[in-house]
């Protein structure tokens, strides 16, 4: 008789151990979820907007207005409003918007001033492989210089890449026939 006593004894402490450690459980994922910090990294030119949000980019007020229940983002862009399909493109008064992703709460939209003059890339060596040349662009801001991989030249110079519909710094690599030094090809 004591011996099942003992057994439901240490069935009821089990049971209550088990209780108190869901019930923990519950509390604290309950509050984790709520204290849950994620972060965002977003690709160049691409900016976090909340509902309401203003934001001024190459000094141009842009403004998430809503997000529709189709998911278009409505922008304000100086004064002027237009809608832009999730994943769609829209050029409002010279600004280029691409809505990268929308929800109820937001909208990360790519943006691109269409009217900025600045020259986006300068190579100092202009593509000559027979002296050594830096290469600037919004990708390498200070510049990256030509170099040597053994006897291959990796040439740094403005093209333009289909990929992003721009100009800016593209690596070639040539293979110098009489070999390779100082990032320039040598000649004998």
């Amino acid at each position: 008789m004591d011996q099942k006593r003992d057994l439901a004894i240490l069935g009821f402490v089990i049971v209550g151990i088990l209780a108190v450690f869901i019930f923990q459980n519950v509390q604290l994922s309950g509050y984790a979820s709520r204290n849950a910090v994620t972060t965002l990294e977003l690709e160049p030119d691409e900016y976090l907007f909340r509902i309401g949000e203003r934001k001024v980019v190459d000094d141009i007020a842009i403004t998430l207005i809503e997000v529709t229940n189709n998911n278009e983002a409505v922008i304000d862009v100086n004064g002027v409003r237009k809608s832009v399909n999730e994943y769609g493109v829209r050029v409002i008064s010279n600004v280029q918007i691409e809505s990268v992703t929308a929800d109820s709460s937001g909208a990360i939209l790519k943006i691109f001033n269409l009217e900025k003059k600045e020259k986006t890339c300068s190579d100092s060596d202009k593509g000559d492989i027979y002296s050594k040349g830096k290469c600037a662009d919004r990708f390498y801001p200070d510049g990256v210089e030509d170099f040597c991989d053994f006897d291959n030249l990796k040439e740094y110079n403005c093209g333009y890449d289909t990929y992003i519909d721009e100009v800016h710094c593209l690596k070639q690599v040539v293979e110098c026939s009489d070999g390779c030094g100082s990032g320039a090809c040598v000649t004998k």
